[in-house]
């Protein structure tokens, strides 16, 4: 599965993208992927004049499912000594609208340029994704071949990566006998507040043969803030188009911490995929009120079990079971489950065609506000799709995915 990871990381895509090289030692690739798809939902939650709710099936036509949606320029030039100057800019669209993912950002994905070495690892600043995620995702089923939608609760571990660092330090270390380590620093920028929006992590990963494993921690003040867009451009995937029952303000936060370790191993056809993540937002303002202005404390604890056979060399089948263990502080705890379902076939190295079957249960204390009383309830809400009018909710989707 680690290998699924690589494969759907910019890296792997330049290597199926349009090369121009100027010398021998200086390459400017262009790449992407162009992804689309229908996406059926048997229950969506809407609000009625009264304030009284009720659900709807629905039916989106959705890009970016098993593959975000993007282009990206990626270059190198060899100095010499062993040492390559690199540097990647990446930009997610929407493709039903062609519009940017995020509003005034050129590049929202990728902006950094850095140095690499085979002797003493790699540094790069700017725009970046974390080690943690990077590392830990790649176990994930939403970034093998589950869709988006097929994420954690909200993607509140980022293993989906909801969001990158701004004004960020990286370093990767070489491989030792297959193990590397990695960290990222990310400055705030805030004149005489050193703290805010500052954001730093660190992982480690060890492969050997079928086996890989990885542990890694990451943590972030101001999530909303620093990385999510703000309130006018929440770029999360806890659905705001609905914001009498929508789980968006959860990460409103102070700050954001997260744990997480996972691995694999690969034998014959199948392969099998462990993870666990805690995740911790201090001062959450989803539980703000005039009694308490400042929020409250929440936890996740989130394990998947990720499995995949090839059937044939071009048609993968996949199952997924998610739990998670949702708790305000002092209060009795949520408890979410999900089945992933898919089949991804290949009609070429560059495309190749995916069903996916996602359901989810919620059940305990309940983590929802009534839009009409106030009060907490179970509302399921699959990734990235508007919370249910009850405590359950299915997703089908169906696509098209092409890399160049």
């Amino acid at each position: 599965m680690a290998d699924n990871f690589v494969k759907r990381s910019a890296l792997a895509l330049a290597a199926l993208g349009l090369s121009m090289g100027a010398h021998a030692q200086s390459s400017v690739t262009l790449y992407g992927t162009v992804d689309a798809g229908l996406v059926y939902t048997n229950n969506q939650q809407t609000t009625l004049a009264d304030g009284s709710t009720n659900g709807h099936a629905n039916y989106q036509l959705a890009g970016g499912n098993l593959v975000p949606s993007r282009w990206g320029l990626m270059g190198t030039e060899d100095i010499g000594g062993g040492t390559t100057v690199n540097f990647a800019l990446e930009n997610s669209f929407l493709i039903g609208s062609g519009t940017m993912l995020q509003s005034n950002t050129l590049f929202n994905r990728n902006a950094w340029v850095g140095l690499s070495n085979a002797t003493y690892g790699t540094l790069s600043v700017g725009r970046q994704y974390d080690p943690f995620s990077d590392n830990l995702g790649a176990y994930v089923s939403s970034n093998n071949w589950a869709t988006l939608y097929g994420s954690h609760f909200g993607d509140v571990d980022n293993l989906n990566e909801a969001f990158n660092f701004n004004n960020s330090i990286k370093y990767i270390s070489p491989s030792f006998g297959g193990f590397t380590m990695g960290g990222l620093f990310s400055l705030g920028g805030v004149a005489g507040d050193f703290s805010r929006n500052k954001g730093w992590a660190l992982a480690a990963n060890y492969v050997h043969g079928p086996l890989s494993l990885s542990a890694g921690y990451l943590e972030l003040n101001q999530p909303l803030e620093a990385a999510l867009g703000g309130a006018d451009g929440y770029i999360g995937d806890f659905s705001c188009a609905n914001p009498g029952a929508a789980y968006c303000q959860l990460q409103d936060a102070s700050k954001v911490r997260i744990f997480g370790a996972g691995g694999s191993y690969a034998f014959g056809k199948a392969s099998v995929a462990l993870t666990y993540t805690h995740t911790r937002l201090s001062q959450s303002q989803y539980f703000a009120s005039a009694a308490r202005p400042d929020g409250a404390d929440m936890s996740f604890d989130i394990a998947e079990l990720n499995t995949t056979y090839a059937l044939a060399p071009d048609l993968q089948l996949g199952f997924a079971y998610i739990f998670n263990d949702a708790k305000p502080s002092g209060s009795a705890s949520t408890r979410v489950h999900q089945v992933n379902l898919g089949a991804v076939y290949s009609l070429s190295k560059r495309t190749a065609l995916y069903a996916v079957a996602i359901g989810q249960k919620s059940s305990g204390a309940g983590l929802a506000i009534s839009p009409s009383t106030g009060a907490t309830e179970n509302l399921a809400q699959i990734p990235n799709i508007v919370n249910s009018d009850s405590d359950k909710q299915l997703s089908v989707i169906v696509g098209l995915r092409h890399n160049f």
